[in-house]
C-alpha cells in the first residue's frame, strides 16, 4: 500500500491563479461528539486557515454533536443533513451540494461513503475523497452486510477520486482493486503541543495520585470497542505484583460500562474515574504506561499523543497499531487472548520505562509523519490548497 504524496496534486484539483481564494471543503461525518475520527478532524480545521478552505462539516446522525462550537471557533459551518429517514436522504443531500457547491467533498462515514461521493459526482464535484478510519465497521458478518459492503465497495470505485485510509488495514477494508492509485494511506497527525504545559507533579495532584507508585492510564470514550472493563482486569492482576498501582480512566459517556462488569469499581480507592476531560495533557503526563485493549481500531490519536510526550503504551495486536508499530518507538502489542495477567506483566515493565527511553519515544513520533503539520500539507495538496507564503 503506498502513501498519500503530497507533492502529485490529483488533476482535478488544479485550480487557475485567478480563482476564489478559499476551496470550499465540504466534509460528511455521523456527528461532531468527541472521539479519535472529531479530535483528528478538527486539528486539521484548525490548521488550514478558512482563508486557504472554508470548511462545511454535514452530520447525518441527526445532532450536531458536543465539538460544535470548538469547529465553528475554527472558522468552519456546521450544519445537519439528517440519514433518516433514509428514502429521503438522497433529496436533503443533493440539497446541500447544490447550496454549498463544494470543490472538495470528503466523506468519513465508513463504506456508506459510496452514497455521498455518488450524489457528489453527479454534482460534478471534482474532487472526491473516502476517509477510510478503521479496519471494519463493527457489524456481525450477515449475508445482507456482505452483500451491502460488496455493493458499496463497487460504488465507492466508480465515484472516488480519492480513497484514503489512516492505515493499510483501513484501505483494504474499502476493497481496493489491484493497482489503482486511489487507493492508499494517509495517516492522522498529532498535534505535538496538545499536551505541552504540564508534568508529571501537576498532572498527579490534579487526581490526588501517589508520586511514587506507577499508574496506568486510559483515554477513550466508554464504548463496547474500547473494552474498557478489561482495563479493570489487568490492574487488579497487576496490583498482585506492586499492590500500590492506580488506574486512571478518562474519557466520555460515563462509567456504566466499568460499573456494570465490574461492580463497586467506582468506589475503589486505587482506580480514578476521571470522566471526559477537556485537556488531554494531565491524563497522559500523570500516566507511566498508556493502555488500550481495543477490539477494533484505526489510528488512534490518543496513541500518538502518548508517545509524543514519552509515555510508552501497551495495545492489542490489531492489524492497524502492528503498521504502527513499524514507524514509532515504545509500543508494545500484546494479543487479548494473552490475558490480564500477561497484560499487566508487560504494563508494568514499560511503566518502569526511564527517563532516557522516554525521551527517544517522544523523539521518534515527533520525527515521523505522523505529526499533524506534516498531514495537514498533504491535506493542503489534495485539496487544491496553495501553501500560505
Amino acid at each position: 500500500m503506498t502513501l498519500a504524496d503530497p507533492t502529485a496534486p490529483h488533476p482535478a484539483q488544479r485550480r487557475p491563479a485567478e480563482s476564489t481564494p478559499a476551496v470550499r471543503v465540504l466534509h460528511v461525518v455521523g456527528c461532531l461528539d468527541r472521539g479519535g475520527i472529531e479530535m483528528a478532524s478538527l486539528d486539521i480545521c484548525r490548521a488550514v486557515p478558512p482563508g486557504q478552505a472554508h470548511q462545511t462539516f454535514v452530520t447525518v446522525n441527526g445532532v450536531t454533536g458536543s465539538l460544535t462550537p470548538a469547529y465553528r471557533d475554527a472558522g468552519a459551518t456546521v450544519v445537519q443533513c439528517p440519514i433518516r429517514p433514509g428514502h429521503l436522504f438522497p433529496l436533503r443531500l443533493w440539497r446541500c451540494l447544490r447550496a454549498v457547491r463544494p470543490d472538495v467533498v470528503v466523506s468519513h462515514i465508513s463504506l456508506f461513503s459510496a452514497a455521498v461521493l455518488a450524489a457528489a459526482r453527479v454534482a460534478r464535484v471534482p474532487v472526491r475523497i473516502a476517509r477510510m478510519w478503521s479496519e471494519g465497521d463493527g457489524k456481525p458478518a450477515s449475508l445482507r452486510r456482505r452483500l451491502l459492503r460488496r455493493l458499496c465497495r463497487v460504488v465507492l470505485a466508480h465515484a472516488a477520486t480519492d480513497v484514503l485510509g489512516v492505515t493499510a488495514a483501513a484501505v483494504d477494508f474499502a476493497g481496493p482493486r489491484p493497482h489503482d492509485r486511489r487507493y492508499r494511506v494517509l495517516y492522522n497527525g498529532v498535534d505535538t503541543s496538545r499536551a505541552d504545559g504540564w508534568d508529571r507533579a501537576t498532572a498527579r495532584r490534579r487526581w490526588d495520585l501517589p508520586g511514587d507508585e506507577p499508574v496506568f492510564g486510559f483515554l477513550g470514550r466508554a464504548h463496547p470497542v474500547k473494552n474498557r472493563p478489561f482495563l479493570v482486569e489487568v490492574h487488579r492482576a497487576a496490583r498482585e505484583h506492586r499492590p500500590g498501582v492506580r488506574l486512571l480512566v478518562a474519557g466520555p459517556l460515563g462509567v456504566d460500562d466499568l460499573t456494570a462488569a465490574h461492580p463497586g469499581v467506582d468506589r475503589d480507592p486505587h482506580v480514578v474515574l476521571a470522566g471526559e476531560v477537556e485537556e488531554v495533557g494531565p491524563v497522559l503526563h500523570a500516566a507511566d504506561v498508556l493502555l488500550l485493549p481495543s477490539l477494533r481500531e484505526g489510528l488512534p490519536g490518543v496513541v500518538l499523543e502518548a508517545l509524543a510526550v514519552g509515555v510508552p503504551v501497551v495495545a492489542a495486536d490489531l492489524p492497524s497499531l502492528r503498521e504502527l508499530s513499524g514507524l514509532v518507538s515504545g509500543l508494545t502489542l500484546v494479543p487479548l487472548s494473552a490475558g490480564p495477567q500477561v497484560w499487566a506483566r508487560v504494563a508494568l515493565e514499560q511503566a518502569g520505562a526511564d527517563d532516557v527511553r522516554r525521551a527517544e519515544i517522544a523523539r521518534v513520533l515527533r520525527g515521523s509523519p505522523l505529526t499533524l503539520d506534516h498531514v495537514a500539507r498533504q491535506w493542503r495538496r489534495l485539496w487544491g490548497v496553495d501553501p500560505a507564503p
